[in-house]
Parts: structure tokens; C-alpha cells; sequence
């Protein structure tokens, strides 16, 4: 088990994922400040119910049970207390506990999970993979960068999957909190199923 700063937001994010954040909150911008000089990792928790930014008064916000401890890649400064900063998605965890820090920095106990077991594409994935291909060259010719995945790896395609195609952020904390590529990637199929049923 270990303490981790948990940031609450409208953001389901997964293994190998890279997402842009701008920082502007004071307690984000310390927990950032906190993250790069300690090496350490920043807890992405999805947020449940309540607001991304701190009002007095408000109802107590609801987190997910399930986060993801990304790594800072990349930061910005883009103007006094505002920064860019660029997030990589690794280990997913478990919240244990929660409190809040004086300046309402949200933090947590944790225990990490383990990585998803290893596994090859099957017959039934190829579908799948043809899929993201599909959506790698629209991504291309809007000029986007390629989405890479590691040959052979359910894993990486259920989480490459789960990350760009149009599901609620809902459906994509489901996703997250499966253990097992394998079935990740058939809960995705049924999902592709019912939206060309439904499309």
C-alpha cells in the first residue's frame, strides 16, 4: 500500500495512454511541483460525481474505486500559474482510503493491481484490430499521430481501443476495472456490435 496524490477528473485513462492536463489550481499545481521533484506518480481517478475544480460549499465528490497512476512526460509553462502538462497512464490501483490535504489536495491510500496476464490475439480479435487500423488512418489523415501497438497483445489493443473509440467515460471505467484483456476485448466487440445495430 502506498499514499498517492489522486486527481479527480471527467477522465477514464489506461496503461500506455498519453493525455494533456492544464494545471492551474493551486493544489494541482503543488502536487505537480510535489510529482517531478520526488520522481513519483500522480493517481487519475475518474470522478464519479461533484465538479474537476474545488468550490466551498459544495457536496463531497465521488471517485471511482478503480484509478490509473500516470507519469508526468512532459510540462509547460504556459504562462504564471498555468501549466501544460503531458500524462502517461501505467499501473492501475485500488482506493483504499481518501482525505484531503489543508488546501484540499485530494490524496489516497492505494494498493496497485496486477498487469494484465500476457495474452495473444485471438481469431475472434482480428475484427478488432482491423478496427483500430480503420481508425489509426482517420486519425492520420486528420493529423493526428499514430496509435502503436505492441504486436500480438490483447492487452494493448483492448486498452488502445477502449481509450479512442466514442463510449461514455461510464463504459470506459468498466473497461478499466476488468482484469483480463480477454474480456475486456469481448465486452468492446459486444459494444461494436450494438452500435452498428443501434447506428
Amino acid at each position: 500500500m502506498v499514499e498517492v496524490p489522486l486527481f479527480p477528473l471527467k477522465l477514464v485513462l489506461f496503461n500506455g495512454s498519453l493525455f494533456e492536463l492544464e494545471i492551474f489550481e493551486r493544489r494541482y499545481l503543488r502536487m505537480v511541483r510535489r510529482a517531478l521533484a520526488n520522481e513519483t506518480g500522480i493517481g487519475i481517478v475518474y470522478l464519479a460525481r461533484g465538479s474537476e475544480v474545488h468550490k466551498n460549499g459544495e457536496d463531497p465528490i465521488e471517485l471511482a474505486k478503480i484509478g490509473t497512476l500516470s507519469s508526468i512526460k512532459h510540462t509547460e509553462v504556459i504562462e504564471e500559474s498555468r501549466i501544460l502538462i503531458v500524462i502517461e497512464g501505467g499501473a492501475k490501483f485500488r482506493v483504499l482510503s481518501t482525505w484531503t490535504e489543508d488546501d484540499h489536495l485530494n490524496m489516497g491510500l492505494v494498493e496497485f493491481l496486477r498487469e494484465d496476464i500476457k495474452r495473444p490475439l485471438r481469431p475472434q480479435d482480428e475484427e478488432l484490430a482491423e478496427l483500430l487500423e480503420h481508425m489509426n488512418e482517420f486519425r492520420i489523415a486528420e493529423g493526428q499521430p499514430k496509435m502503436t501497438v505492441e504486436e500480438n497483445s490483447a492487452s494493448a489493443l483492448s486498452y488502445r481501443l477502449s481509450e479512442v473509440l466514442p463510449m461514455s467515460m461510464e463504459f470506459r471505467q468498466t473497461l478499466l476495472e476488468i482484469d483480463h484483456p480477454y474480456r475486456r476485448l469481448d465486452r468492446i466487440h459486444r459494444w461494436v456490435q450494438s452500435e452498428r445495430v443501434n447506428g
